[in-house]
């Protein structure tokens, strides 16, 4: 039985917000670092609307012929999602999104842990 079937998709789908999450962490890291580079833009995406698009099922492109890629639909759906924005990086502003997506990662993998102890929990106790 595959583990997900145990859950209903929940973990799937935690673990798609994790990987959204990393890929926030790595953007927001970007405009930190290039914040003193001449001309560069903040980047950013919206999580919620990138999570909403994959819950949902867009971003998905259809396979119309046999040879054609399979694209990750998560990496199509943050490459349509990045936006710059005309401005230059306030280091607050990407000091505080850091903060909040590094604690919406924690709560990710405590999620996860939890679903996983509780298994955990069944297995051991089931054969008592």
């Amino acid at each position: 039985m595959p583990i997900d079937k145990l859950y209903g998709g929940t973990l799937a789908l935690t673990a798609k917000a994790l990987d959204l999450r990393a890929e926030k962490q790595g953007l927001i890291q970007t405009n930190i670092a290039n914040m003193e580079t001449p001309g560069y833009k903040t980047q950013d995406f919206s999580f919620e609307k990138v999570m909403a698009s994959l819950m949902t099922g867009k971003g998905h492109l259809d396979k119309t012929h046999k040879k054609h890629m399979e694209l990750d639909p998560m990496a199509l759906e943050r490459s349509l999602s990045v936006r710059s924005e005309d401005r230059p990086v306030d280091l607050d502003e990407e000091m505080l999104k850091l903060s909040e997506s590094q604690l919406m990662y924690q709560i990710g993998t405590q999620i996860i842990a939890k679903k996983f102890d509780a298994l955990r929990y069944v297995i051991d106790e089931g054969g008592k």
